[in-house]
């Protein structure tokens, strides 16, 4: 890009285009002969062949008034500064001279140097033109500048051939000799027709769809994915999208699609840039350069690019590292050093130097700003080096000011390094317009015009369309589409073409599409001519930027290694600029070690320590990896970036997972030694340093594996959904199948149906090295309370020990006796199992990179428009053709919303809606927050009043306080202070006042599984006065869907509605409570310029129908503006500069401004008039500048207008006050709300069945693994615990389950808090009641369905006592399941407060029922609270009480009992029956009548077993089956 002397650049550009046809520049003048340096510098505007004058790059030596408007920003607050071509053009420079200098020193200074040198080497003519933007100065000033910058210019011309060389060798991109752009290349399309498949329309899938589609088209679609072969190609229903487009876009050029969404533009930018795989078919020819299609595909991938309307950053990332890590992936090894110099060149060209250190952010990462992280955008896409770039609606949410900066970026960055750009933007301005070089617009994927920029409007004109005065040229040519907004010249009412089909024809028979034939025939002829010398350039260019080792026929500029250092490097970044969740992460590490730590505490070296080292083994490899979890959600909501990432060839989507493993390396073996450090040292394990660090060995393997093993699950996963719930059944199974709960000789020999699942477990073999570690050499006394027999006339050589591998007659048992007769493990397996982790790991790596490389999950766009079951699944009339991707895309509304309505209808439609003569009035409202320990005021002594037929349109700066007044006004502020006066009708507000106003959120927040028709009926029903019968609100409620044309999409849902259509469901949803005054936030941002009329041309109706209207207004049209009656507009700080009536196009505002010496050109907007303004200041005729917030407070129009209000007020207060039944908070009684919530939340599940299937998936899954697992328990001591087991394992199936409950909840509650309770719809006793009823039937059947596939399998006990009573528990634990999600995000102020609290609750709840450590064993603090606090523990307790007494005789397995030899001459039981009887009082003697090898089984009954080891007690099942019922 960068290092070519700008004047040759342009001049050889200019002279190419000359050679073609004469054409509009944005370029500067070119250098005469004389003077070549000078011309450099001097940027002139240039005079046109077509004799219109445009202005792009301002002078410098003659500064004019419009370019010093140009120049400006209000938009934005917080930037660096409007993107100027002019100080790209100085930067430019000295990047050239900077790169200069490098080759001539062979790169030997370090990049820090070109940093500093950067700031330093600005010429005098940059300080020059900062110098003119801030004071007056003189011509002979300027030219001594402008001399001084020549000068500095001169002295590297010397040094160009050794620039040349240093481009050639690819530090950035390569230029030719001549000083183009080696990588240059024009668009053509010939005959372009893309096809989108199925249909715009389509039914709601519900939960029986997904159940039934589990075995069915569900299971198809995955296994067809995973084998392509598998797919079944049959010929479906298809509908145009783009019809036979012909045209080129050569290098150097920008054209701007316009046309309505869901016209065909995204398509068409797509099908540009190659992206062709979400289309039935393409056809027709794409070739870039002479490079068709297929091999830009295979070979240049990151050279062509489609730039969505969403910025794609990780948000964790600071602007620096966001084009860092661009640079690093497209540039050699040997060129890196100056990578920081050339971030930092193209930081001050986009004027965002100063947010260098910032995070990018998002809507939910505080960052840089809007308009800024667009800048990034295009920064980080000139970083990439690509050729053709299309940007599809890139502006969306910018004021005017910040899109016209990010207009300019494109310019420069086309400009500059001679770039193809194609760009769609919706309400683009006019200087926007200007700095085009072509337009193509479309309608219905038809092509009505394409052709030069300044032609096209007199194009239409031509057709016989009318202009109106200040309207735009892009306002203009959209309106043209759209049957309702376009305008007639006298005489050409029939004549002119009407539909999309007919302008087609007329532009197909006219001179504009024969100038485009010849064009494309033009530029084929000269690719034929030059034998497409471009494309050989282009080819050669990036083969040279490429690094050795990487393959010619790779898309990619660096080595895959290169990349994996790379992103390896990203990713440490991405932890350590997200600190909150650094630290959160390390403070659940530490505290849950201690925890778990304390649980087993000091553990015995006796044999009574032997169950819980097993336990303290357990934990300590699982803990980590279960809290490893996390990375799911990174590992899914980074695809987008990825993906993108892949597109621009940066990298390869296996070269990010390869990265994360190598990151995890050393951040996973941080938390192993923390976490290991305090577990092993709290637990008394064996001190030894081997023993030691092999124990952390393991702790860190098996962490890493299962890491792997999640990702292995997201990569194959369409969803975060789908992977939670896959990654969380497999965990479930890696805990069981460990040989912990059920031991390696049970899981092998007795469980036949699931016991080869051992063998695929990873952390069985970590298991079994960590716990063989530990007991290594180790002798372990009996525990006094397990020498057998004891008391009286028992003599010591004459015991046994009750503990698994004990000797006959030994009272000493050593550790690898326990292993082999326990868990039949060896220490000699103990690297064998390492080399088997390792092997898992790398096996589950390698699935991941495999699946990161052959699956997109991404989806191009949104889908249909979805209705719900039973009603007729359409688009309406007006929009039968759309773009495939946007048909239901949240940000873009791709069907129209009905029939277009003339203006006669429109006129005839005036709503009979309700109406009020109540006027609202504020007066000296202030509003402060806490700030940095003050006190910081956002609203400055504001006065106003509404009243009924009345727009008021709430304009200002960003930051001036908009929203703010909004919120404060409709009394929806919720901190801060506020003061002032705020009266209806000269009286306080009343407790009725949010019910019976409106407020239109700008973010459109609504439940998306509802439809049209449900929403609003839903807020008609509940807000309307409770003394309306119902049948008068639904007869309001259709008349509401009549006026907002709605009718023919009533019944889809609202998700899948267009940003307009949503709109216009919002204001419906507020008109349906009958409010007397209407406040709207931002309600056309983000829209395309008709829509936004659209949607203002409705809210003029509803205020021509009595209704008061204050709303705030982003990106004002000159036409939008004239639909309001007044303005109030605000500066920074919260203060008002204006308050009064628009005016005839603008005359009341522009009489104020004129009489203080500012005058409005005439064909300027009124609305960035005042605004610009009011930034840029002004000056009195004295030269002092103006005040405008002083200028309003003494003016006669402030004095004016509080006179006023204190009329109103005095008037008005004197009418009758309101009858008091109005006076209620909320309108309908609570049992009304409940029953609508609850029917609505009913309906949310139905229609949207991930969260009800996931829950049945977990359940029928845990059920037959469970059920199976333990088939047919016997009466050992071994079944006894499998028993307890059996019925522990339940408790595995919370954290999936919860963690599902969550999100939806908190979905449901942040509807709540942030529209719903503030428009007093229903109370808090509707929301908890309907949020907890809709959770006991699925939690019913879930519950049942679980108790069915687990218990009987088991063989627990058949009677009705029995399985009634564990079928009751079973349902009150998938109840608590629900209750206890809910009720922690109640509390919880936060997502990241929700995020501390589950893992605690989970250890909690599962360690600290007596299960994996005796209660016996416990600590005396947890057993003093804890266990009796615990849910689970009174749940187990309950269900073992009920099964464990019907095992009536306990047979011990041989290896169970304990044996040892009584004295001579006497029989076992002579010896130990009186122990058995007296002092143990449980048990019974294997062999009473032998002489030796007595055997002692512990358990004579399962009661024994409950009683002794459980702590349970069979008549307190009903005491613990109420206490957990509490909990519920």
């Amino acid at each position: 890009m960068l290092g070519q002397h700008p004047g040759e650049l342009y001049r050889l550009k200019a002279e190419s285009r000359a050679q073609q046809r004469p054409r509009q520049t944005h370029n500067v003048a070119p250098p005469s002969p004389q003077s070549p340096s000078v011309a450099s510098s001097v940027l002139e505007e240039q005079p046109v062949s077509t004799g219109e004058t445009r202005t792009a790059v301002p002078s410098l030596e003659k500064p004019s008034a419009s370019a010093s408007e140009s120049e400006g920003t209000w938009g934005e607050q917080d930037v660096g500064g409007p993107v100027r071509d002019r100080m790209a053009v100085d930067d430019y420079q000295t990047i050239r001279r900077e790169l200069s200098h490098l080759t001539q020193t062979q790169l030997e200074a370090p990049p820090k140097r070109y940093q500093a040198k950067l700031s330093r080497t600005r010429t005098s003519e940059s300080k020059a033109s900062e110098s003119s933007r801030s004071q007056p100065s003189s011509e002979s000033t300027r030219a001594e500048d402008l001399e001084a910058g020549d000068a500095g210019a001169m002295a590297e011309k010397d040094k160009e051939f050794e620039l040349g060389g240093f481009i050639r060798e690819g530090h950035f991109e390569r230029r030719t000799e001549e000083g183009q752009s080696a990588k240059k290349v024009g668009v053509v399309f010939k005959n372009l027709t893309v096809k989108g498949s199925g249909s715009s329309a389509k039914t709601a899938r519900t939960l029986p769809d997904a159940l039934l589609g589990t075995f069915g088209p569900d299971l198809y679609h995955i296994i067809s994915g995973l084998v392509p072969a598998l797919r079944r190609h049959k010929a479906g229903e298809t509908r145009t999208l783009i019809n036979d487009f012909t045209g080129v876009v050569r290098n150097g050029e920008m054209m701007l699609v316009l046309g309505r969404p869901g016209s065909g533009c995204t398509t068409f930018l797509k099908a540009v840039a190659n992206k062709r795989s979400e289309y039935a078919a393409v056809d027709g020819e794409v070739t870039y350069g002479g490079i068709t299609a297929a091999e830009q595909k295979k070979h240049y991938l990151g050279e062509v690019n489609y730039n969505p309307e969403d910025d794609q950053h990780f948000p964790s990332l600071n602007v620096w590292q966001t084009l860092k890590f661009s640079l690093m992936n497209k540039t050699r090894k040997r060129h890196r050093s100056e990578i920081d110099f050339v971030i930092q060149a193209l930081l001050r060209m986009f004027g965002i130097s100063h947010t260098s250190k910032t995070l990018v952010g998002n809507d939910y990462v505080r960052g840089i700003s809007g308009g800024e992280r667009k800048r990034v955008y295009v920064a980080e896409t000139l970083a990439t080096k690509s050729t053709v770039v299309c940007w599809d609606n890139s502006t969306r949410g910018l004021d005017s000011s910040t899109a016209l900066d990010f207009a300019n970026s494109l310019r420069i960055m086309t400009d500059v390094s001679d770039r193809t750009t194609l760009v769609t933007l919706y309400q683009a301005g006019e200087d926007i317009f200007k700095l085009m070089d072509k337009v193509l617009v479309i309608d219905q994927g038809r092509m009505m015009y394409q052709g030069p920029a300044s032609e096209a409007k007199q194009y239409f004109i031509n057709l016989g369309f009318h202009c109106p005065d200040r309207q735009t040229t892009p306002d203009f040519l959209t309106s043209v589409t759209d049957a309702a907004q376009r305008l007639y010249r006298a005489g050409y009412e029939l004549s002119a073409p009407k539909s999309p089909v007919e302008f087609e024809k007329v532009f197909r028979a006219s001179d504009a599409y024969s100038k485009v034939l010849a064009d494309v025939a033009e530029y084929e002829s000269y690719l034929r001519d030059t034998d497409c010398q471009d494309a050989q350039q282009f080819k050669l260019s990036v083969q040279e930027q490429k690094s050795k080792t990487v393959s010619k026929k790779s898309s990619f500029t660096v080595s895959l290694w290169r990349q994996v250092l790379t992103c390896t490097a990203r990713e440490f970044w991405l932890v350590f600029g997200d600190r909150p969740t650094l630290y959160t992460k390390v403070f659940i590490i530490v505290s849950n070690g201690l925890i778990i730590g304390s649980l087993f505490y000091n553990q015995p070296n006796n044999t009574e320590g032997t169950f819980a080292r097993g336990g303290t083994a357990f934990s300590s490899i699982l803990f980590l990896g279960w809290l490893q979890l996390t990375e799911l959600m990174k590992a899914v909501s980074g695809r987008v970036v990825i993906a993108r990432h892949k597109e621009y060839a940066l990298c390869r989507p296996s070269a990010v997972v390869l990265a994360r493993v190598l990151a995890d390396f050393p951040l996973i073996i941080v938390q192993a030694v923390i976490f290991g450090v305090i577990m092993y040292f709290m637990t008394n394990l064996d001190v030894s340093v081997s023993k030691f660090f092999i124990y952390l060995l393991f702790v860190y393997i098996t962490t890493i594996c299962v890491t792997a093993l999640y990702r292995m699950f997201a990569a194959l996963s369409p969803s975060i959904d789908d992977a939670v719930r896959f990654s969380g059944t497999a965990l479930n199974l890696l805990i069981v199948y460990t040989g912990y709960v059920i031991t390696k000789p049970q899981l092998l020999g007795q469980k036949i149906w699931f016991g080869w699942l051992y063998y695929v477990n990873p952390v069985t073999y970590s298991f079994e090295a960590v716990l063989s570690n530990e007991f290594a050499g180790r002798i372990m006394e009996c525990a006094p309370s397990q020498l057998v027999p004891q008391g009286p006339g028992v003599q010591p050589e004459y015991q046994g020990c009750a503990q698994s591998g004990a000797q006959v007659g030994s009272t000493s048992v050593t550790g690898e006796q326990y292993l082999s007769s326990t868990y039949d493990y060896s220490r000699s397996n103990l690297w064998r199992n390492f080399g088997v982790v390792i092997a898992f790991t790398v096996l589950y790596i390698l699935v991941t990179v495999a699946g990161a490389e052959l699956f997109q999950f991404v989806k191009g766009g949104g889908g249909a428009i979805i209705f719900k079951k039973g009603t007729r699944a359409h688009v309406p009339s007006g929009s039968k053709v759309a773009d495939a991707e946007k048909g239901g895309e949240s940000g873009d509304s791709s069907v129209s919303s009905g029939e277009p309505q003339t203006e006669k209808v429109e006129e005839s439609s005036t709503p009979q809606i309700a109406q009020s003569d109540e006027i609202f009035t504020w007066t000296d409202v202030e509003y402060s927050v806490p700030h940095e320990g003050s006190q910081r005021k956002l609203l400055n002594r504001v006065h106003g009043y509404a009243k009924p037929g009345v727009m008021i349109a709430l304009m200002g700066a960003s930051g001036a306080g908009k929203t703010t007044l909004l919120n404060t006004l409709s009394q929806r502020q919720t901190m801060g202070v506020v003061s002032g006066t705020m009266l209806v009708d000269g009286r306080p507000l009343g407790k009725e006042f949010q019910r019976i106003t409106g407020f239109v959120e700008q973010q459109d927040i609504h439940d998306g599984t509802s439809t049209i028709r449900e929403a609003i009926e839903f807020s008609a029903i509940l807000r309307q006065e409770r003394h309306v019968p119902k049948e008068g609100k639904l007869a309001y409620v259709q008349e509401i869907i009549d006026i907002l044309e709605l009718g023919e999409i009533q019944d889809a849902l609202v998700s899948s509605l267009g940003l307009e259509q949503r709109k216009r469901v919002t204001i419906g949803i507020e008109l349906a409570a009958k409010p007397s005054l209407l406040f709207l936030d931002e309600p056309t941002s983000g829209l395309d310029s008709q829509s936004a009329y659209s949607i203002i041309r409705f809210l003029r109706k509803l205020s021509h129908a009595g209704h008061g209207l204050i709303c705030t207004i982003h990106q004002p049209s000159s036409l939008l503006i004239q639909q309001f009656d007044m303005i109030l507009a605000l500066n920074p700080g919260g203060n008002t500069f204006y308050f009064g009536p628009v005016g005839d196009n603008g005359s009341a505002v522009n009489g104020y401004f004129s009489q203080r010496g500012v005058v409005c050109p005439p064909q300027k907007n009124i609305a960035e008039f005042i605004l610009e303004t009011v930034i840029k200041g002004g000056k009195r005729e004295d030269g002092r500048r103006l005040d405008w917030n002083e200028e309003w407070r003494n003016s006669q129009e402030n004095k004016d207008l509080q006179a006023k209000i204190s009329d109103i007020i005095a008037s008005r207060g004197k009418l009758p006050p309101k009858q008091i039944d109005t006076e209620y908070e909320y309108a309908s009684p609570t049992w009304l709300q409940t029953t609508m919530l609850t029917r609505r939340m009913f309906t949310q599940h139905w229609r949207d069945p991930s969260y009800y299937y996931g829950k049945l998936f977990v359940a029928v899954l845990t059920g037959i693994f469970n059920g199976f697992t333990f088939y047919k328990l016997g009466s050992t001591v071994a079944d006894l615990q499998n028993r307890m087991f059996t019925s522990f394992l339940i408790l595995l199936i919370p954290p999936t389950v919860v963690n599902a409950v969550v999100p939806k909840f908190y979905a449901n509650l942040s509807l709540w808090t942030a529209r719903e309770r503030p428009s007093r719809i229903y109370s808090w006793p509707a929301f908890c009641t309907a949020s907890i009823v809709t959770e006991i039937s699925i939690s019913i059947l879930s519950g049942a369905i679980y108790w069915a596939l687990w218990y009987l399998p088991t063989g627990l006990p058949a009677s009705a006592p029995a399985a009634g009573y564990v079928f009751l528990m079973t349902l009150l634990f998938f109840l608590f399941q629900a209750s206890c999600g809910q009720w922690i995000c109640a509390f919880a102020p936060s997502f990241t407060v929700i995020s501390n609290i589950l893992p605690f609750f989970f250890i909690m709840f599962s360690l600290f029922n007596g299960v994996m450590r005796p209660y016996a064993q416990l600590p005396i603090f947890w057993q003093a609270w804890m266990y009796h606090v615990n849910p689970s523990t009174y749940w187990i307790g309950g269900v073992v009480a009920a099964t464990l007494p019907a095992v009536q005789q306990v047979r011990c397995a041989p290896h169970e009992a304990a044996y040892f030899n009584p004295p001579p001459d006497q029989t076992c039981a002579q010896y130990a029956a009186a122990f058995v009887a007296r002092h143990a009082q449980r048990g019974y003697l294997v062999n009473p009548a032998d002489t030796e090898g007595c055997g002692y089984c512990p358990y004579a009954t399962g009661e024994e077993y409950m009683r002794t080891a459980l702590n349970v007690r069979a008549g307190d099942k009903w005491r613990d089956c109420g206490l957990f019922a509490m909990f519920c």
